[in-house]
Order: C-alpha cells, then structure tokens, then sequence
C-alpha cells in the first residue's frame, strides 16, 4: 500500500560519503541530518532573510502589487491575508471608482510614507536567525554514478555511496523526500517583489513559503547534483547543530565503495556491511572508457 506520506515513486536513494561518516553510519545505524549552517555552499539556504533589501524597496513593491489586487482581483483570494483578502473581495463585489481611486491613493501614499518600518524585517531576520540552527535538512543523490559527488562528498573517491530504500511500510523518512529547483531568476526571498508577495499572504502561509524556498531551491551551477531534499527540525535535547536519526536496517539496499578507498577502510566497509541482511556490497571501478564500473562482493 503506498504510504500517505510518499511525495514520489522512487525505490532508492543515494548518500555520498566519507570514509569515517560511511563508518558511522553503518555502525550506528543513523544518518547525520543538519543545519544549514555547516553546508559547504555559503549560498545555500540563505543565513540572512531579505539581506541588502531596504524596507523601503519592499513597501515601494507591495504598493505595486496591493495596487494591481485592487485594480484586477484574483478569483481566488485564498493566498492573502484575512485584512487583504476582505478588501480585496469587498472590490469584487462592486465599489464606486472614486471609492477605488481612493483605495489606490491611499496605498501609495502609505509607500511614500515609508510606514514599514525596519522593525519589521528585523522580526523576520531575527526569527530567521533563531530557526537557521535548528533546522534540519538531509541530502540524497539520484544515482552513485556521479564523478563530482565522488570527489566533493566522497573524499576525493576514497569513502563510500550508500543506497537507501523507499519503503512504505517502514514510514521511510526520503518517502517525504522533494527535488530541488534550480531557477534561472533569483528565488522571492532575495527580491523585494517576493517579500511584497509574502507580506500578502497569511502568516503561516508565508512562513511555509519561505521555508519552502529557502530549502529547495539552490543556484543554477549547483544542477548537476539533482538533489534531493529532506526536513525536519532538532530535538529538544540535541546538542550542536546536527541530529543523527536512526534508520532501520532494511532501508539500506547497498554499499558502493569507492576506487580509491584504503584497503583498511574497504576492510572494515565490508565488515559492517555485514550487519545488513538484505545490503549488497560492491566495488567501483574507473575503466578504461573512463565509465563507472561496479563489481558485486562475494
């Protein structure tokens, strides 16, 4: 039966790792989930919220967007605030237009005005700043083929690629696992017409947005890893910025260690490896063709 929590219809997962995380994880049977605050990618999930954007370009934007809501309402009202929402359908069901100029006016007036003031981004980057640690994101690859993910996550092609399965009925965790994008235009959390969109929004609608945003979409040089994403938040007793959950031993499909793993690390791979029924253990080769080669264990 397909879990309700299924976001896709992959069988597996891949997780590019180090020799001593391929280790742990095989000894322990977790995988280390964490803040955005130790990704290697500054870039990643913004550390700040709206950074280099003035209140003032955000309120000059939502007085152009609360404008074009008054001038053509959308049939669905249902992405804007409840304050925003009343005007906006009390426009559709017919107002005077001396009452709309009026409507109109007295938004660009509340721009010139400049009335949002810096407190209210430092509510959003202060709330932003508090989350960031406790935020949690685990990252999984589409395939163990991929001669960068090797170099970047792997070390250098000495560590380990481990495969995990989707299972249903084990609630996996990557059932829940979504793509991410990677837009050619800069994503609304660094624009001011995006933050002019959340503004308009219901707050807990926004906040979704944001985090939505800010943890699935990554630059267009990073879309080779077509990678995809997992989230979650810290436990109240865990300490640092990562939080190592426990998988169960089925989800592991199989182990792939790398071309340039030590003998003594591949040793103890296999080693550990065999505390897994139902794992496969391969070895991987660079051919002559330059192609990725995989050799079964025993």
């Amino acid at each position: 039966m397909r879990n309700p929590i299924r976001q896709h219809d992959r069988k597996s997962f891949f997780k590019y790792v180090s020799p001593g995380t391929a280790k742990a994880v095989l000894e322990n049977s977790t995988l280390r989930w964490s803040s955005p605050i130790l990704f290697n990618d500054p870039f990643d999930v913004p550390r700040e919220m709206s950074f280099g954007i003035t209140p003032e370009d955000i309120m000059q934007a939502l007085s152009l967007r609360m404008t074009k809501l008054i001038e053509a309402p959308p049939k669905d009202t249902s992405d804007l605030s409840p304050k925003l929402r009343l005007i906006v359908e009390t426009v559709k069901k017919g107002i005077s237009k001396n009452l709309k100029k009026n409507l109109i006016a007295g938004i660009k007036d509340i721009a010139s005005e400049r009335r949002l003031s810096s407190d209210t981004l430092d509510e959003f980057r202060s709330m932003w700043r508090a989350l960031i640690p406790d935020f949690r994101i685990l990252c999984l690859a589409e395939s163990p083929e991929h001669p960068a993910m090797w170099s970047h996550y792997a070390k250098q092609y000495s560590g380990a690629v481990l495969e995990f399965r989707c299972v249903d009925e084990l609630d996996s965790a990557w059932l829940a696992a979504k793509p991410v994008r990677y837009p050619k235009s800069k994503p609304e959390v660094y624009t001011a017409d995006g933050w002019a969109n959340f503004l308009t929004m219901p707050n807990e609608k926004a906040i979704r947005s944001i985090l939505d945003i800010s943890s699935f979409t990554k630059s267009q040089d990073w879309s080779y890893e077509k990678e995809w994403r997992i989230t979650s938040f810290k436990r109240p007793n865990d300490i640092g910025h990562f939080t190592d959950y426990k998988f169960h031993p089925d989800e592991l499909a199989d182990v792939y260690i790398g071309p340039m793993v030590s003998p003594s690390d591949r040793e103890i791979l296999i080693k550990l490896a065999e505390n897994y029924t139902n794992a496969v253990v391969w070895d991987v080769f660079i051919g002559l063709d330059r192609e990725f080669q995989f050799e079964k264990q025993g």
